[in-house]
């Protein structure tokens, strides 16, 4: 075949298209055969391994099930058996009936042993042994631990065996008993022969304690303590496959799954971790990937030959075609030659043939149109040049804006680094705008140790296109040149020009309101703690006096006494309220958080009130319509109780009713406190929860309060995930209500 000028054939290059891409085919094919086979024989292993820990974690759960049913069932026996010698007969013959009993025992409730198996510790005081106290206390099952028992009992090789401790306690004639077992932990290494056979292992079982300490395994694994991906899984609760490299530096596919104990036995929480090393679990994947490869290569060779001979043949009738076009070129013939080898190179021929005359056609159009196009080329020239006069401007008129600002202005790319730098950022941070464009923002401005902060900001908002910094002001601490932090508060913007996208802050400096913020909560921490212990003298001491320890006082003496004795109530009451407001805005105040009934802390708020209601001829009506359980502090919601009870008494007219009703609401528990006071007024409903709010300053006076009770409420209230809130009608009804997440009651579940 002759060649095309300057290059290589055509044939030359479609035989070398075809066989590139038969070549890159069969590949594409092989490596999708082989990925998805070596997928599914991984998956396999895997699966067989997490099988494996299934059925090892099984069969320890049934096994502990068993000895826990022994004891528990012997236990009931033992109680019905009046004569102690038929215990001791009991104990033996139970002992005798399981080899892996090493010791049984029935202790009175001072810890002296009884009686037990083989006479074993008769007369010993197992008082402080953990089995004992925690059969005492309701818990059943002990740990695997070793102890140096009696020498009979020594494994084989002299040292102390391992086990675990069952017990249960039980009524006898003259008082309680207790009834112990020690189970030798030989019995789980019977369960992993009976689960993986004997001879030599490729899949290796290990039994992991709660703590980490591994229990059984590999030997030098024993009695370390474990931690692997596979091992934090299995805590969590799920079960499955993972492949993990061991602190032996060797990599392994682990199955792993937890023990969840069976029926009545709680179990101990053991994890089974079943590993495997890769080299020897994914051999079949390697004898599959060569096989593929091999098949692979033949293919593609073959492919090759086939696409190298159809394009032979496909190129030779392009050639004659080629060829008839550079005789017409040099002036030969009038026309292109068509081949009628096949219909496509016929179709070609003769779509050259129009081709030509269209050519000298357009070639004439495209003259007129050149000149047209040049002075179109000139009048858009001119007005770019205007519109790129106006962008300068523009750009001018915002540059002295920004530069005018009181505030530093920052702009940063979506990588971070910072693109502009006004003057004012310069005066307060310290650098030169050339010393920082193009650095990054988080190294530069970030304290030590949080640098990293905004780049892991940038990440997410690159991968998810969401930032939660962006369009709100927040408080964040920046450094200057020296190292000096400087507290500023800042809002970042997106800005998109269409060609190009970056961030916009302005940074206002907030050092001054922190400092304010400082002084102000030192003031008051100072003030309350000063004043709370000379107030705590003086209202004893007013205390002791309206007792009457001083002697009976004359009336306008104890009228001004319980003026001052109400006083000082009042002024400690502030004194507290400070105390809880400047804990909760400090984040000191600590919660004791547990899952309980909210009604009986219902009933001690109006416990807790009833007598300062009595005093306001005030009747408090509790209606428990439901019994809702909730994850509180106890201390802290009876004291929202109270206030709000307290609060309705103290403005219910004489003779009055408090209302106080307990409901539950899809998910929500929800307290009301009614009464038929004055109410809120309207213009006062948006400031009742701000601090020191009351809505006529003669309540104060008349009512008595600090103002801080219902600003502390919402604080306790929202720190429990609830809400607090309150509807008013003047004169007619107001009610205060909160209301905090219901806990689901855990089921109830039956022992055998």
């Amino acid at each position: 075949m002759r060649r095309l000028v300057g290059g290589t054939t055509l044939g030359a290059w479609l035989a070398a298209a075809f066989s590139a891409l038969t070549v890159l085919l069969t590949v594409v094919m092989a490596l999708l055969i082989e990925r998805g086979a070596s997928r599914d024989v991984a998956s396999s292993i895997g699966d067989n391994l997490a099988v494996l820990a299934h059925q090892m974690s099984n069969r320890l759960d049934r096994g502990m099930f068993e000895r826990h049913r022994e004891v528990q069932l012997m236990a009931a026996r033992l109680a019905r058996l009046g004569d102690d010698q038929l215990v001791q007969v009991e104990l033996d013959a139970a002992k005798s009936s399981y080899r892996y009993y090493l010791w049984m025992g029935v202790a009175r409730d001072d810890g002296v042993v009884m009686a037990a198996s083989d006479d074993a510790r008769v007369g010993e005081n197992v008082a402080s042994q953990p089995w004992f106290l925690q059969a005492l206390a309701g818990a059943n099952l002990g740990p695997v631990r070793e102890e140096i028992l009696l020498p009979r009992q020594l494994s084989p090789e002299g040292r102390a065996q391992q086990f675990y401790d069952i017990a249960f306690p039980f009524k006898a004639g003259d008082g309680m008993r207790v009834l112990g077992a020690h189970v030798s932990w030989a019995w789980a290494r019977d369960v992993r022969q009976a689960v993986f056979g004997h001879g030599p292992l490729t899949t290796e079982p290990v039994i992991v304690a709660e703590d980490g300490r591994v229990l059984m395994g590999p030997e030098g694994l024993e009695g370390s303590i474990l931690r692997t991906g596979s091992l934090d899984a299995a805590r969590a609760g799920r079960n499955g496959h993972v492949t993990e490299r061991w602190p032996d530096g060797r990599t392994y596919v682990v199955g792993y799954e937890s023990t969840q104990g069976f029926m009545s036995s709680p179990g101990l929480g053991w994890h089974v971790l079943v590993r495997q090393d890769t080299d020897v679990a994914y051999e079949p994947v390697r004898e599959l990937q060569h096989r593929v490869a091999v098949g692979g290569g033949l293919l593609a060779v073959l492919f090759s030959l086939l696409g190298w001979l159809a394009a032979r043949k496909i190129a030779r009738p392009l050639l004659d075609l080629a060829a008839s076009a550079r005789r017409l070129e040099q002036g030969e013939d009038a026309q292109v030659k068509t081949s009628d080898a096949y219909r496509e190179v016929e179709v070609l021929g003769t779509a050259l043939n129009s081709l030509l005359g269209t050519v000298k056609q357009k070639t004439d159009e495209l003259h007129a149109l050149n000149a047209e196009l040049e002075q179109r080329v000139e009048q858009r020239t001119a007005e770019l040049s205007e519109a790129f006069a106006r962008v300068r401007a523009n750009e001018q008129r915002i540059q002295t804006i920004i530069e005018s600002a009181q505030d530093p202005f920052i702009a940063f790319d979506l990588r971070g680094r910072i693109t502009d730098w006004s003057t004012q950022a310069e005066i307060v941070f310290g650098w030169g705008r050339e010393e920082v464009l193009g650095r990054r923002a988080g190294e530069l401005l970030l304290p030590r140790g949080v640098s990293s902060d905004l780049d892991l900001a940038l990440a997410t908002y690159a991968r998810t296109g969401q930032a939660g910094f962006l369009n709100r002001p927040f408080e964040r601490t920046l450094v200057d040149r020296q190292g000096r932090e400087i507290p500023v508060e800042l809002k970042i913007g997106l800005v998109s020009t269409g060609r190009e996208r970056f961030f916009s802050a302005f940074l206002h400096d907030i050092s001054q309101r922190k400092e304010v913020e400082r002084m102000k909560d030192e003031f008051i921490s100072t003030v309350s703690h000063e004043l709370r212990t000379p107030l705590t003298a003086i209202y004893g001491s007013l205390n002791l006096l309206a007792s009457g320890m001083a002697g009976e006082l004359p009336e306008e003496a104890r009228q001004l006494l319980a003026i001052s004795h109400e006083s000082s109530e009042r002024l400690i009451r502030l004194i507290n309220d400070l105390l809880d407001l400047e804990k909760i805005s400090s984040g000191k105040i600590e919660y004791r958080m547990q899952a309980q009934p909210l009604a009986p802390l219902l009933e001690q708020a109006v416990r807790d009130t009833q007598a300062y209601a009595d005093g306001l001829q005030v009747r408090i009506a509790l209606e428990a319509q439901a019994q809702p359980l909730v994850h509180a502090d106890a201390d802290r919601i009876v004291q929202v109780c109270v206030n709000l009870l307290s609060n309705a008494a103290k403005f219910s007219p004489t003779g009055g009713q408090v209302e106080v009703v307990l409901q539950e609401r899809e998910g929500w528990a929800r307290v009301c406190v009614a009464d038929q006071g004055p109410g809120v007024p309207a213009e006062f409903h948006d400031r009742v929860f701000e601090r020191f709010a009351q809505a006529d300053a003669s309540d104060r006076r008349a009512k008595g309060g600090t103002g801080l009770g219902l600003a502390i409420c919402r604080s306790i209230v929202e720190a429990h995930g609830g809400r607090l809130g309150f509807t008013s009608e003047p004169g007619v009804r107001t009610e205060f209500f909160f209301e905090l997440p219901v806990v689901p009651a855990e089921p109830q579940v039956g022992s055998s």
